[in-house]
């Protein structure tokens, strides 16, 4: 592949009448961040740390926005120009940005299989009909919509994340009304939370290790920094959705959990199933079934959706680097990368056809090497970060950088050493292993 500039990229030029606004590039981050994981893996973190995973919650809504700081911060001192994926190529070197932009567009790819065959179920559950069918739909949704002008999809997106949002919204008031309304609210959901066990039926050590497992969750809340790249006015767009995203995110999570574990034991939440349903069950909410389904197939298409906007416009970005073939920087009169959403397309197929066809052995592998690559993605930005501060007297956060280069591999260490997320840690690792391996086939030597 060709060496490509040691600058940051330049943001081609366009109509600003169909360049998304500040709105969209909010929205399209929370499409990426609330898909099917929040609506049933809420689940498995609950029974991960018991109540106290409210602690949890906090710890890892922390450090994302830590992170958001630090790319904040490179993306403003660009001036927009690129996403993190350009400034960890800059500040660190070409290399780390195919090993960084490569993981990142695998995890979204795998991201975007995951939710239409989980989509594919869901439709399967309702009509009978075979889930690979769904699953197709669903593909076929998010191609079209993707296929729209940057404005009009951006409109498409935010449409999606509002309805979940007002979904998140209506619960957590429904659910605090109702304690509210039942007398005692405050005893009764102290109650509710410490008898079963205590606040920390697990231990502390679980509190610490259901970190990593959320910080996983709250995959997304970069892509503002890929969007704001097609946004009217980036700076303004990076500026404010790096400060308010992760916090707007975390309340939307941790509402959502407190209001579980108040109305249901923490310990008759069964890992796979739908908390939400349970407790709109325990609430008497009529047609409680059907409304869940229709807030995770929502959820399912707009976090499908975004996941293929935002391997597309990777693929786009590695290819300006030199790190992709050139064709995949081709863009249609309405900003379309078409070469990239088609590559998409065809990757999150192959992510359907493992599920269909090896659904024991090859698509669990592919989940399971997915997972960690986000932490090993905020740890080069934190290096980068740290990198660019040792050069740039304007830097204003170096000994934070410093901090998260520390504390991102512990998180990454514990998850080694948790039953349930030991094997995929090891494959994420593997998956870091293999693309350095590339790297060094794909990119020519050069005096950096």
């Amino acid at each position: 592949m060709s060496q490509a500039p040691s600058h940051t990229p330049s943001t081609p030029t366009q109509n600003g009448a169909n360049r998304l606004v500040g709105l969209h590039v909010a929205m399209i981050s929370i499409g990426g961040i609330i898909g099917a994981g929040l609506f049933v893996g809420t689940s498995a973190t609950i029974a991960a740390a018991g109540p106290a995973v409210l602690l949890s919650y906090l710890g890892a809504g922390l450090v994302v926005w830590l992170v958001m700081r630090l790319l904040g911060g490179l993306a403003i001192h660009a001036r927009g120009r690129g996403s993190f994926i350009s400034h960890i190529a800059t500040h660190a070197s070409l290399r780390a940005g195919f090993i960084t932009g490569w993981s990142y567009a695998f995890l979204w790819a795998v991201t975007a299989g995951a939710q239409a065959v989980a989509g594919g179920m869901i439709i399967a559950s309702l009509t009978h009909i075979p889930p690979i069918w769904g699953a197709l739909v669903l593909v076929a949704a998010a191609w079209t919509i993707n296929r729209l002008s940057l404005r009009h999809y951006g409109q498409a997106e935010t449409g999606l994340s509002i309805f979940k949002l007002f979904f998140l919204g209506g619960f957590i008031a429904l659910g605090l009304g109702w304690l509210l309304l039942s007398g005692h609210p405050f005893a009764r959901s102290f109650d509710t939370i410490t008898t079963h066990g205590g606040l920390f039926p697990k231990g502390s050590w679980a509190v610490i290790g259901a970190i990593p497992m959320i910080v996983q969750t709250f995959t997304g809340c970069e892509i503002a920094i890929i969007a704001a790249t097609d946004s009217d006015r980036p700076l303004r767009a990076i500026a404010r959705t790096m400060r308010r995203l992760p916090l707007q995110v975390l309340f939307f999570y941790a509402g959502s959990v407190l209001v579980i574990i108040s109305l249901l034991p923490w310990d008759a939440i069964k890992v796979g199933q739908s908390p939400f349903l349970s407790v709109l069950q325990y609430l008497n909410i009529p047609l409680a079934r059907y409304a869940a389904i229709a807030v995770t197939l929502v959820a399912v298409l707009s976090c499908l959706n975004s996941a293929v906007y935002v391997v597309s416009r990777t693929m786009k970005e590695l290819a300006g680097l030199g790190l992709a073939p050139q064709k995949l920087t081709y863009e249609t009169s309405r900003q379309v990368p078409l070469w990239s959403l088609r590559l998409t397309t065809l990757l999150e197929l192959a992510v359907i056809a493992a599920a269909i066809g090896s659904p024991e052995k090859l698509y669990p592998i592919l989940l399971g090497s997915s997972g960690g690559l986000i932490l090993f993605i905020y740890f080069m930005v934190a290096v980068s970060y740290w990198l660019w501060a040792s050069r740039n007297d304007a830097a204003h956060h170096p000994r934070l950088a410093q901090i998260l280069t520390i504390l991102i591999p512990l998180l990454g260490i514990i998850l080694l050493f948790l039953p349930g997320a030991r094997t995929d840690a090891l494959l994420s690792l593997a998956v870091i292993i293999l693309l350095s391996l590339v790297s060094f086939l794909a990119i020519k030597k050069r005096c950096c």
